[in-house]
C-alpha cells in the first residue's frame, strides 16, 4: 500500500489520545469531558442541596398548615383545605335595617357559634351600609344552624334574608371528609357548663363516646360551643331533635348534626398543656403596649389600624372603601393602603396577628387624630379594631410596594 493510502478515522471514530480529536457529537473529548463533570455536579446538586432546599420547604408549608393548638373544627384537623371551609362558614345576609351595625349581627349570630368575622357593604358617599353583609363562622356547623334558624326571622323591623355568597359551589364539598351520623354539634352552651356536665345532659339518648367543647386558650374557658359524639347515629338522630330550642342554664342550645368529618381534637384538655402566662406579666405588657399606642409620633397625619381582618384571606377589593367611608367623617384622607406583611415582616415583629393592615393618611394631622379617637376599640366585622398614629416617613417606606390603595 502506498504511503498516501494509509486508512483514515471515518465518522463515529475518533482518537481519545489525538488532542482536539472530534467526537461523533460534534464535540471534542476536551468538551465532552467538561459537560460529563458539569452533567454529574448537577445531579449532585439536586440530590443534595435541591432535595434539602424543597424537603425544608415542605416542613415550613405543613407548619404553617398546622391548626393551632386546642383547634376543635374536624375539618381543618382533617386536612381540608382552608379556603374551603371558609367558603363553607360563610353567610350572605340580606334585607339589614340600615340602623344595625356589625356590633348588632356579631351579637345575634354568635348564638350559634363563633363568629370569625363580619362585614357590611358601605356607600362611600354616606358612610351607611347598603343593607346587606356578610358572616363568617368558625365552623360549617355554625353557618348551616344560624341560615335554617334565621332565615325569614325579623330583626330591626325586617324581614332578614340569609343564604350563600355568590361564590359558594356545593361541588367544594367533594373530597370533604363525610361526617360521622354519630355527631352532633352543639352552641350556645352556658360558660358554667361543662364538657363532663354537658354529657351527662345528653348522656340519656345514648351512650356518649366523645364530648368536646372548644377552648379559649387566653381566656381559659369554652367558646360556648363543641360537639358531642354517640356510640349509636339512632343516639344522635334523637338528641338532634330533641335538645335544639332547648332552654338550659338560661339560654336556648343550638343542636343540629354535624357536617364535615374529621377528628375532634382535645377540647378542654388543651389548657392544661398551653402554658399559662401570670397575670403580673400579662398586665404588664398590656400596659406598655398601651403607653406606646398613646405616645404615637404626634402631629402625624398617618392612622394606622389593626386587627380589622383575621388575615389576608378576608382581604377584599371593598375593604379600603369601606374604610375610607367611615374615615371620611373625619376629614380629607389623601389615600387608604392595605398592607399584607411579609413573612420577614412578622417574623420580625413576633405579632403573626398583625398579617394586615391599614393605612390611613389624611390631609391634616387634626383629622388623624380625630380618626384615632372614632377607630380604636371600635368593632369592626366582629373584630376590635386597634387604632394609632404612625411616623409618615416609615408609612412610606412600609407601603412603597402595595397595591392595594384606594384614593377617595
Amino acid at each position: 500500500m502506498d504511503s498516501h493510502d494509509h486508512a483514515q478515522p471515518t465518522a463515529g471514530e475518533s482518537d481519545a489520545g489525538t488532542p482536539g480529536a472530534v467526537l461523533a457529537n460534534g464535540l471534542t473529548a476536551e468538551q465532552q469531558a467538561s459537560v460529563d463533570r458539569a452533567r454529574a455536579y448537577a445531579q449532585e446538586l439536586q440530590d443534595t442541596v435541591f432535595k434539602d432546599a424543597a424537603e425544608a420547604e415542605r416542613r415550613r408549608r405543613a407548619e404553617e398548615s398546622r391548626p393551632p393548638p386546642g383547634t376543635v373544627n374536624p375539618g381543618l384537623l382533617g386536612g381540608v383545605d382552608a379556603r374551603n371551609l371558609s367558603v363553607l362558614s360563610r353567610l350572605y345576609v340580606g334585607s339589614i335595617n340600615f340602623e344595625l351595625t356589625e356590633e348588632h349581627l356579631h351579637r345575634v349570630f354568635s348564638e350559634f357559634g363563633t363568629v370569625h368575622s363580619v362585614s357590611m357593604s358601605k356607600d362611600p358617599a354616606t358612610g351607611r351600609h347598603k343593607g346587606y353583609g356578610f358572616v363568617e363562622f368558625e365552623v360549617p356547623e355554625a353557618a348551616m344552624l344560624a341560615m335554617e334558624a334565621l332565615n325569614g326571622t325579623m330583626l330591626g323591623g325586617r324581614q332578614l334574608r340569609i343564604g350563600r355568597p355568590n361564590n359558594y359551589n356545593v361541588a367544594v364539598m367533594q373530597g370533604f371528609p363525610p361526617p360521622p351520623p354519630e355527631r352532633i354539634y352543639v352552641a350556645n352552651v352556658n360558660e358554667a357548663i361543662s364538657e363532663d356536665v354537658l354529657r351527662e345532659i345528653f348522656g340519656p339518648f345514648g351512650e356518649v363516646s366523645a364530648c368536646v367543647l372548644a377552648p379559649d386558650l387566653s381566656a381559659r374557658r369554652h367558646k360556648g360551643w363543641g360537639f358531642i359524639e354517640f356510640a349509636q347515629a339512632a343516639a344522635a338522630e334523637q338528641a338532634a331533635a330533641a335538645m335544639n330550642g332547648l332552654a338550659l342554664a338560661n339560654v336556648v342550645l343550638r343542636v343540629r348534626p354535624s357536617v364535615v368529618g374529621g377528628p375532634l381534637g382535645p377540647g378542654m384538655a388543651a389548657l392544661d398543656e398551653a402554658a399559662q402566662v401570670p397575670q403580673q406579666v400579662a398586665d404588664m405588657a398590656a400596659s406598655v403596649s398601651q403607653s406606646i399606642a398613646e405616645a404615637g409620633p404626634a402631629g402625624s397625619a398617618v392612622v394606622l389600624l389593626a386587627n380589622v381582618v383575621g388575615g389576608r384571606s378576608e382581604v377584599d377589593d371593598e375593604l379600603a372603601s369601606d374604610m375610607a367611608g367611615e374615615g371620611l367623617k373625619c376629614g380629607r384622607i389623601v389615600k387608604v393602603v392595605v398592607h399584607i406583611a411579609s413573612d420577614e415582616e412578622l417574623a420580625a415583629s413576633g405579632n403573626l396577628s398583625a398579617e394586615v393592615s391599614i393605612f390611613m393618611q389624611y390631609a391634616e394631622p387634626a383629622a388623624a387624630a380625630a380618626a384615632l379617637e372614632l377607630f380604636d376599640g371600635r368593632w369592626f366585622g366582629g373584630r376590635r379594631i386597634a387604632a394609632r398614629l404612625f411616623d409618615p416617613d416609615r408609612f412610606r417606606v412600609v407601603t412603597s410596594a402595595d397595591t392595594m390603595v384606594f384614593i377617595p
